[in-house]
């Protein structure tokens, strides 16, 4: 049985965890806290058990880099960044994902304010500096890998996008490279981490990437443009994987179907929990109050 649960995902995207231009001396632990805890009480008081919230995203924060691009060195505030996230999170009886890197770490190279966006797929192409990148997640994994306060780890968030035909081909992988990273980074948590592990996938269509990963937790999002690909109400049997079922995110807002509909229906399909998307984020699929009445009521129901 997997908790309640919802997407945070970010105060601010990319700059929760670390340091840039727009929060020079860190995340969390260097700015006031009376909307992160606003949003945490309301999330509890709704019913949600664990909070998925996103980490490194697509590198703007949080990790040191070179001239030549390739990572240095975690940031040392990330962990101030974390263990604040945790305290706030504890307080309210809560539990966190953390999800560690986002799809848009492939997005076009972009400099905004002297913070870089995007553009670091160089860095999953090449084994040394995939190396490095790892030696990152390893400098943030050890330190909570046996925390009470980690309900899980999420590797990446829709890695899949990544290798998507309509992405220009410096800015997109092939599979087996994808995988090959997926691979090598959960070796990583693992070593570190006592809690489960799962991947954020787009769509179940997505599954074949984590076969090999022993993931503990299958987590796939759907959206009203994934249905004729990947139904909501057919989950696919897997052979290679025991693990419970997960539905990560579903829209709040912008759907044909309200969210309890959603619900409902991965219920039925088999899943064992669906978290909405989002308590925050501010776009075209977030509803905060919907979000937190379908917590509400899939934990009543």
């Amino acid at each position: 049985m997997l908790p309640s649960g919802l997407n945070l995902p970010w105060i601010r995207y990319g700059g929760d965890f670390g340091a840039n231009a727009w929060s020079p001396a860190g995340g969390l632990s260097t700015r006031p806290t009376d909307q992160v805890r606003r949003l945490i009480g309301r999330a509890a008081a709704a019913g949600a058990q664990v909070v998925r919230w996103f980490v490194l995203c697509d590198g703007r924060a949080g990790i040191r880099f070179g001239p030549d691009g390739l990572p240095q060195a975690l940031q040392p505030v990330v962990l101030d960044d974390m263990a604040c996230a945790l305290d706030l999170l504890g307080a309210h009886g809560l539990r966190m994902m953390p999800v560690l890197l986002d799809f848009t770490w492939g997005d076009a190279p972009r400099v905004v304010n002297g913070v870089a966006l995007g553009g670091r797929l160089p860095v999953l192409r090449d084994p040394l500096a995939r190396a490095a990148l790892w030696r990152v997640v390893d400098d943030l994994v050890a330190p909570f890998g046996r925390h009470p306060g980690i309900a899980a780890w999420d590797l990446w968030n829709e890695p899949e996008w990544l290798m998507r035909p309509w992405r220009a081909p410096a800015r997109r992988l092939s599979g087996a490279r994808l995988r090959q990273a997926l691979e090598e980074l959960a070796l990583h948590v693992r070593w570190h981490a006592t809690q489960p592990l799962t991947v954020g996938l787009a769509s179940t269509r997505g599954l074949p990437l984590c076969r090999t990963l022993e993931l503990d937790i299958l987590q796939v999002h759907w959206y009203d443009p994934l249905e004729r690909r990947a139904p909501l109400a057919h989950r696919p049997q897997v052979s290679w994987s025991r693990a419970p079922w997960l539905l990560g995110e579903y829209p709040t807002r912008g759907s044909a179907r309200p969210p309890g509909a959603i619900v409902a229906a991965a219920r039925e399909a088999g899943y064992d929990a669906a978290w909405p998307w989002s308590l925050q984020a501010d776009d075209r699929s977030s509803d905060s109050e919907a979000a937190l009445r379908a917590v509400t009521h899939d934990r009543n129901a």
